[in-house]
């Protein structure tokens, strides 16, 4: 293999974008059942211990126009406490919609021994014309989950949901090519804005599992509902929307019982949560990166990075984003903006495709971030990472027999009470997967959120000359190495 590969023609990617999409909006069945793998923003207000723990949950689904409702149940990865809710929709002719959620005192089992409420909320079960009637716009086709052994990934379309009231972003969608089935749900914004039950609370929901079902024993709760088989617990309010309200529900709970290893491996086989003797992983000194960028925009950004780190003022990085304009939501891959990280100093040329010269044409110089450098190799340790899971030969991973991954997470503290939470995807080959940033207060403070990797080369024959920087870098200063983060993906916005 020949690196580092040519930064691509930003009319190619456009054409290649048009060609991809879709002839129809995504479609949800009428009655669903769910597996989900549930990673938090950062909130350090949050009322649990553990708020950056990862989530195991199980969801059914039903929708009717007249009654709708959702069961969800969740797993504390590190906790190992289990929690059981109920949300149901009624919208009959000649009343109010009335939008309610109960509190089951159940076992991870199956067994209700209670039902508690009802507790209002704005919480509304997903139609299947969700995407319709949320207008959904096309996002691109890219692959999920590259490995070294299955380095084509799953094959996945994406749509973004724009967030009512915003010009600029959206709740993002991922489809798998090979069944339509949905396979993740990326939400920038923490405060829950389309009122999906759960899996809009949380920053990321990856389906491990997901399959039509036309009835279920949750339904039976209907029933009992129905004939006030309930608890009133009078004066409680809590309306489950946010990460915060489930933390602040889970934290002071009205059930709540123990559950194992086991049980969450039930639902995601080969999950482990804080294995024992994991390492944090690191960068090669020569780090050669292709991916896709999740940002403040309605496309996902092509991402290529060169990282080369001598431990002197020459160490550089450079990390082009085509599709990144200078007008947030308004970004086109004839467009790109890149980030070329310095040791004390990050400059940001901007290009547009010039298609009569067939080329990338520079255009101007972007604020510098001063004092904005590029990583240490070893930046996730630097940063106090944890592996916080590893999960092992699970295909809905994109993981083959004998294939690990970890999940890590590194907390950064940003005063005030905020907190963001980097979670890093790495394979047991040292090789990324995944790399996000997420805040529970401000989550729009940065604008460029999470990367998915299709291409992660370690030790990749970089060398001085693959690097260009057409905007005059500050005067490094050797005895002043910093250290952002992510590098190559945190960015003030």
């Amino acid at each position: 293999m020949s690196l580092p590969n040519p930064i691509p023609s930003g009319a190619q990617l456009e054409s290649n974008r048009q060609a991809r999409k879709p002839a129809n909006l995504p479609t949800l069945p009428p009655s669903w059942t769910a597996a989900a793998l549930l990673s938090p923003f950062g909130d350090s207000i949050s009322p649990m211990k553990n708020y950056s723990q990862l989530t195991v949950a199980e969801i059914e689904s039903s929708f009717s126009v007249e009654e709708s409702w959702a069961r969800v149940k969740l797993y504390l990865t590190h906790d190992r406490a289990f929690f059981d809710f109920f949300f149901l929709n009624t919208t009959r002719s000649g009343e109010e919609p009335r939008y309610e959620w109960y509190w089951l005192d159940s076992t991870p089992g199956g067994q209700v021994n209670r039902i508690l409420g009802p507790f209002k909320t704005t919480l509304q079960v997903p139609s299947p014309r969700f995407f319709v009637d949320k207008q959904a716009q096309w996002g691109n086709a890219y692959p999920l989950m590259c490995t070294d052994a299955n380095p084509a990934g799953i094959a996945c379309n994406h749509w973004v949901v724009p967030t009512p009231g915003a010009s600029d972003h959206g709740s993002w969608f991922s489809f798998r090519q090979d069944d339509g089935n949905p396979f993740r749900m990326f939400n920038m914004d923490s405060t829950n804005p389309l009122m999906v039950p759960v899996l809009g609370s949380y920053f990321i929901a990856n389906l491990a599992s997901f399959a039509s079902q036309g009835s279920s024993k949750s339904a039976e709760l209907l029933t009992a509902i129905r004939n006030g088989s309930v608890t009133s617990v009078p004066g409680y309010w809590n309306p489950l929307v946010t990460q915060e309200d489930l933390h602040r529900a889970m934290a002071a709970p009205f059930s709540s019982i123990s559950c194992t290893a086991q049980d969450i491996q039930r639902i995601i086989p080969g999950f482990v949560a804080l294995p024992p003797g994991a390492v944090v992983p690191n960068w090669a000194d020569r780090t050669y990166i292709e991916a896709w960028t999740l940002g403040t925009d309605f496309i996902p950004y092509f991402t290529r990075v060169c990282y080369r780190w001598t431990g002197s003022a020459e160490s550089k990085q450079q990390t082009a984003f085509i599709g990144l304009g200078t007008t947030s939501g308004g970004g086109t891959y004839l467009q790109r903006t890149d980030s070329c990280l310095n040791t004390n100093e990050t400059d940001q040329p901007y290009f547009e495709w010039d298609s009569g010269a067939n080329s990338w044409s520079f255009k101007k110089c972007l604020d510098a971030l001063q004092g904005v450098g590029l990583p240490y190799p070893d930046w996730v340790a630097r940063d106090h990472g944890v592996v916080m899971a590893r999960i092992a030969g699970n295909p809905s991973f994109g993981l083959r027999h004998g294939e690990t991954l970890d999940l890590v997470a590194a907390e950064l503290p940003r005063g005030g009470g905020e907190v963001a939470i980097f979670w890093v995807w790495f394979l047991g080959t040292g090789a990324g997967m995944l790399f996000s940033e997420g805040n529970f207060m401000n989550s729009l403070s940065h604008n460029l959120q999470l990367i998915d990797y299709s291409l992660f080369v370690r030790d990749a024959p970089i060398s001085a000359a693959d690097f260009s920087n057409p905007c005059a870098p500050a005067t490094p200063n050797a005895r002043e190495m910093t250290s952002t983060v992510g590098g190559h993906l945190t960015r003030v916005g």
